[in-house]
């Protein structure tokens, strides 16, 4: 699957990493995976500096609308995107459609977005 998910419970923490092309389909596969494991509030980091994804706005509206229909996440964790500087677009426009959900945020390096997720959590990791 060209979409990595580690998902430490410990941590609280999801981090997918995207290789390659990936299909809207394998998108929704994810994030599917990911709901099933009752992991909403965690914080969330993807990393799609080595992938892509030919998506258009109606598909990122898709996406939105299908992470907002899980009736059982009271609460969306903070997510963090890193993108290549010359691409990010996706990422930026799901950052916009669903910013009034979760703190979202899009950066170009994993220190960043791991230090604004560390610095933002509301539930702390166990450890």
């Amino acid at each position: 699957m060209p979409i990595h998910l580690d998902i430490s419970h410990i941590d609280r923490l999801v981090v997918a990493v995207v290789i390659g092309e990936v299909t809207p389909e394998d998108i929704l596969g994810v994030a599917r995976e990911f709901m099933e494991t009752g992991a909403q509030h965690y914080r969330k980091i993807i990393d799609t500096t080595a992938g892509s994804a030919p998506v258009d706005d109606s598909r990122l509206e898709t996406f939105a609308a299908f992470a907002r229909s899980d009736s059982r996440a009271a609460f969306h964790g903070p997510l963090a995107f890193i993108v290549d500087p010359n691409r990010g677009e996706h990422a930026e426009r799901f950052a916009q459609l669903t910013a009034d959900e979760r703190p979202i945020r899009v950066f170009h390096s994993l220190h960043q977005a791991r230090k604004w997720l560390n610095d933002i959590a509301k539930v702390q990791p166990l450890r």
